[in-house]
């Protein structure tokens, strides 16, 4: 008899039952049809059975609406979904990318893609590189700031080992720049570069049409040929045209972000990425393929040639009269808005200059908004009464020198364990805060209840803050910091002797006894680990169990 037919026997027994008013004996019947008493109280209580079409939660649930949201970004793709989940919530909780692909097509969640082909070419080692931007990406910060960027992708055509520069503007300079920066990362030149149709590098107006004098003069000084694609062919330069989609992912970062070195440092992450994941066309990584072209590329000209092609970075005057440079930005004339300035930085001041002329000079701040007086009674005009201007500007002036004091705050262990928004701030005046609160915001309400209970078990005994919170980082990595204490206890067990530490003494002792079992045992694995290291290399040092260790056994181990 298989298991639907007992259970239908079970209920029909169950059902007679019933009917009579008599209570079974579930034990007696649990033991008749070979399940347990509790399954056959369950079917007894009018339990059913699970539904035959009954659909399994997944883990993924809770981040329909988020995915949905990045899919509906211009070419996003689900590896790029992916790579920004996992970055931000972690591969414990997203699970893998076979998975996540599932579940989108599961849920229908994406139309299915049509594209069509192109016909393909191959290029030798070292022969060729591909130039193409990654034009007008628009993106908006977490303050509402709007930043408009451009990204020049060059990559290897045989290897595919791509190079990203992140660009305000499509100037010849900043071509040259990320070429000069690509042909340093790559360590050579390749014997010649294919590009798009760009104004800076194609003269479209001769017939037929040429490279420009100022990338003729630069192919001259490094020694590569210039190629230019076809009108409308954007095949002859498909490897980068592929790779490009990738930059794409970018845009997952939308509203996640801060500064432009913030975007920095993502293209950074998107660039190796791109290298290491395994490529569809060759079947391996492009940092193995370029592991082999490297040895064919060109060399690179003397620095003197080098130093003629990295002319000052250029930056657009906003709205406000205002320049960004680092996380800080800076005013001139009223008269600039709109046009494009350059910098230099020397005695910790910032030299502004147009057309080669200084036009403005502030020394360096770390308040987010440096107005000159003058700048700013400019901006005023028509917006103000004449006679109301220095007023105006001198309230508006102090309000703004005094952000950044404002944005301050100064909370104390003992104040940070009183509430979680005292938390939070405590956490916000390290300098690793806000990777922290970004990583606590996505965690569950239950993920963060362990972490508030583990803070504060921790709190009376931190000495070192920032030390502390750096700790954090790592320890919310592995385990959502379900042991935070045992994590700075271990921290501090592993400090050299002058280090400062992030416990008081009275802590270290208070915690260590406390979690004495978790400690010897990672004495014991750490030992054990030395100890297998040593013997396959034929080696007596073993490591000691008396933690922490003095430099001078770090020395011995060494």
């Amino acid at each position: 008899m298989n298991y639907q037919n007992r259970i239908d026997q079970l209920k029909g027994d169950l059902m007679i039952f019933k009917a009579l008013k008599s209570k079974p004996n579930f034990a007696a019947l649990g033991r008749e049809y070979g399940m347990d008493w509790r399954t056959v109280k369950k079917y007894y209580a009018g339990y059913e059975g699970k539904p035959k079409n009954r659909r399994k939660r997944s883990r993924l649930d809770k981040y329909r609406d988020e995915i949905i949201d990045k899919l509906k970004i211009n070419r996003a793709k689900i590896s790029a979904v992916y790579d920004f989940l996992i970055k931000k919530y972690g591969v414990k909780r997203i699970g893998t990318y076979a998975n996540l692909r599932k579940y989108i097509r599961k849920n229908k969640l994406i139309p299915k893609n049509v594209t069509g082909g192109h016909p393909r070419y191959e290029k030798a080692p070292g022969e060729q590189a591909q130039v193409d931007w990654k034009e007008d990406i628009t993106l908006v910060s977490k303050y509402g700031e709007v930043f408009n960027v451009n990204v020049l992708h060059v990559v290897l055509k045989y290897s595919r080992f791509s190079h990203l520069e992140l660009s305000l503007h499509k100037s010849f300079d900043d071509v040259a720049r990320g070429l000069i920066n690509s042909f340093r990362h790559f360590g050579g030149v390749p014997k010649e570069c294919l590009f798009d149709n760009m104004s800076t590098v194609a003269n479209v107006n001769a017939k037929p049409k040429k490279p420009t004098d100022a990338i003729s003069r630069m192919a001259k000084d490094f020694g590569f040929e210039v190629k230019l694609c076809g009108v409308r062919k954007p095949y002859t330069k498909g490897c980068v045209e592929a790779k490009n989609k990738i930059i794409d992912w970018i845009r997952m970062y939308n509203g996640e972000f801060e500064t432009f070195e913030d975007l920095t440092a993502i293209i950074e992450e998107i660039r190796t990425s791109m290298n290491t994941r395994l490529n569809q066309e060759t079947q391996m990584s492009p940092t193995a393929l370029y592991y082999k072209e490297k040895k064919y590329l060109l060399p690179l000209p003397s620095n003197n040639i080098i130093d003629t092609y990295l002319t000052p970075n250029k930056y657009k005057v906003s709205s406000e009269g205002l320049i960004r440079y680092k996380n800080s930005r800076y005013s001139v004339d009223k008269k600039l808005i709109d046009e494009e300035v350059t910098v230099d930085v020397f005695n910790n001041k910032l030299h502004i200059y147009y057309t080669g002329k200084l036009v403005a000079c502030h020394v360096l701040s770390e308040n987010p908004l440096n107005y000159k007086k003058e700048h700013y009674e400019e901006l005023l005009k028509g917006k103000v009464k004449d006679a109301d201007i220095e007023s105006v500007a001198a309230q508006n002036l102090k309000m703004m020198d005094n952000l950044l004091n404002m944005r301050k705050s100064s909370i104390t262990e003992d104040e940070a364990m009183l509430s979680s928004d005292g938390l939070i701030a405590y956490i916000n005046q390290s300098e690793y805060g806000k990777w922290v609160i970004n990583y606590y915001a996505a965690l569950s309400a239950e993920e963060k209840t362990v972490f508030i209970k583990g803070m504060n078990e921790v709190l009376p005994y931190v000495t070192n803050r920032d030390k502390f919170i750096s700790s954090i980082k790592y320890s919310m990595k592995q385990d959502f910091c379900q042991k935070i204490a045992l994590d700075c206890w271990l921290n501090d067990s592993m400090a050299l002797s002058d280090e400062e530490t992030i416990l008081s003494q009275e802590g270290f002792r208070i915690i260590g006894e406390k979690y004495s079992k978790e400690i010897t045992e990672f004495h014991q694995d750490m030992a054990n680990h030395a100890n297998e290291n040593n013997q396959t290399e034929n080696n007596n040092v073993y490591l000691p169990l008396d933690l922490p260790l003095t430099e001078e056994e770090i020395a011995q181990l060494l």
